[in-house]
Parts: C-alpha cells; structure tokens; sequence
C-alpha cells in the first residue's frame, strides 16, 4: 500500500484539535506521509504528485468540503478510471458523509485502523457513486431550502453538531407555525428541469435535493433512494408547503418519500436544473451560487471503511 494523507488546517474541526498533524504521522507509523495542504494549489500539486507516485490510497482529514476538494482534484490528477481507494477520516464539525457511510472515530484513530488493517490485507471498502455538479466531484447536492439552511448554519457563533441540532429543532417550531425563518427558508423559487432529456415544465419548488447518499444531515432522509442502484442518484424537487413539510417530518426520518403535490420523486443519471434567477446551493457543505446547474452521476469511488 502506498498512503497519502491530505490535512486541511483550515477545516474548523482540525482547528480545535491542536496537534493533530502529529497525531496522524504517528498513526501513519511509516506507512505513508501527511500532506498539510493550505491553499488550493496546494492540493492540485499534491493530487498530481500521488498520481504520478502511484499512490494507491488517498485519507482526507478535514469536514464534508475537505472530501469535496480533494475528491475533485483526484479526479483530475488521476483519471475517472484508475482512482485511488479513498479514506475519510472525519476532521470536521458534522461529517454527514462519513455518517452515510458508516464511518466513525477519531481522525487518528480512524487511521491507525486502516494502517493495521491493510498491513492484514484486509482493508475493508465500500463502492459508492459520486454526484458531479458543475465540474465538482461530491456526493450531496441541495438548493433553496437545504442552501438557506446552511446559510443560517454557517452564521451561527459556534458551528457544530450541537449548533446543528438546535437549528433544526427552531426550524421545525417555525415551519409549524409560520414563522419568519420558515417564511425564508422555504422560500419558493420557479425551477425548471430536464430529467435524463424529459424536459419539465416550471414549477415553484421550495426543496431541490440531488444525492448518492441518503441521510443529508440530522437524520434526514429526504432522498431515501440514494445509493440504491449504481449509477443513478435520487432527485427530490419539492413544492409542497412549510406546514404540509414539517408534518410529513416523521416520514422523513424514517426513510420515506413525501406525499403530495406538486413533488418529484425519482432516480435519475443526468438533471439539469435552471433558476428563473441565481440561487445559492451547496455541495457536499460547500456554497455556491449559478443559474443553471448540471447534475450528472460521477465515477463510482472506493472508499475505505477501517
């Protein structure tokens, strides 16, 4: 096994945890390096060297937008075809690929098992779809509600599970009674899109989800399909109301669709989707804003599950 392990300094998880990097060379133990990236370049660089060191297995130590950027630049380095196994090591606040995944420790700890377990031969993996948006590589899209939602999150004081969690809780008092945030978040925005060439009228949604992975944060299913048949990713347009949301919460934990209209509910290889007027969406915790976005399923990853 030749090993690299990305560290991004920068990711808010990393930054609470003081000497991190060490702890990570010393659950290395020889087996391969730790790259601290800090830029942008900085990763392009050293996704081109893994590819042409042959590197065979990539670790990502940093939140949902580390796996992101480092899973795109893979990618380009590397080719569709000849991906390295990649590894997870959650590095960030919440870390909902990692839960999708089943994924769960200390970044070092996290390492360690999969040093031990490939010197066993016996690294255990997982073959999971990438989502591409737009040129990126990730796993979980999401526009209008799911956006504004991390908008709100991410202008909270102390980002994190906790922050997380009571955002949730004051979303769904609001959406039950119409409150001010409800009225923003689900704020509905005309939409048209293009589902694997079947051109849909415009329609006012208020949810727009596109996933390879089931849970989008929270215990929330909304695209309970996702990962289900390779080579597809599950869309979830929704334009039902605040009120008619917050009370189908119940189907939405436990893994079933929405019921009502107007809602569009299906697996899909290829979505493309075009706001009347640009809006933010996020990828895999990162933002972004555009008018049209292009959803298409990506390259199937292996992912390490030490």
């Amino acid at each position: 096994m030749k090993l690299a392990v990305v560290l991004n300094p920068n990711a808010l998880g990393v930054r609470r945890s003081p000497g991190l990097a060490e702890r990570l060379r010393r659950a290395a133990d020889g087996a391969g390096e730790v790259v601290v990236t800090r830029t942008p370049g900085e990763l392009v660089a050293a996704a081109r060297r893994f590819a042409a060191d042959g590197v065979d297995v990539v670790a990502a130590c940093g939140g949902d937008g580390t796996n992101l950027s480092t899973v795109t630049e893979l990618v380009r380095a590397y080719g569709r075809e000849r991906l390295p196994t990649f590894a997870i090591l959650r590095g960030g606040t919440v870390n909902t690929i990692a839960q999708n995944l089943g994924i769960r420790g200390r970044p070092d700890e996290l390492l360690a098992r999969l040093v031990a377990a490939a010197r066993n031969g016996g690294l255990p993996t997982v073959g999971q779809d990438l989502l591409e948006v737009n040129g990126l590589y990730g796993f979980l899209f999401a526009s209008l509600m799911g956006a504004r939602f991390l908008e709100a999150y991410y202008g909270g004081i102390h980002p994190g599970v906790v922050s997380a969690a009571l955002l949730t809780a004051r979303t769904m008092v609001s959406s039950l009674i119409q409150g001010r945030m409800a009225r923003w978040l689900f704020a509905p925005a005309e939409v048209r899109l293009t589902v694997d060439g079947e051109r849909r009228p415009a329609e006012a949604y208020r949810l727009l989800v596109a996933s390879t992975v089931p849970d989008v944060g929270m215990g929330f299913r909304v695209p309970w399909q996702a990962g289900r048949e390779p080579g597809r990713f599950h869309l979830v347009a929704s334009g039902l109301s605040t009120t008619s949301m917050a009370l189908q919460l119940p189907r939405v934990f436990a893994g079933k669709p929405l019921s009502g209209a107007p809602h569009l509910d299906r697996l899909a290889a290829r979505v493309h989707v075009r706001f009347a007027a640009p809006q933010t969406y996020t990828l895999d915790g990162d933002l972004f804003r555009a008018r049209e976005v292009e959803l298409v399923t990506g390259p199937r990853l292996t992912i390490a599950r030490p």
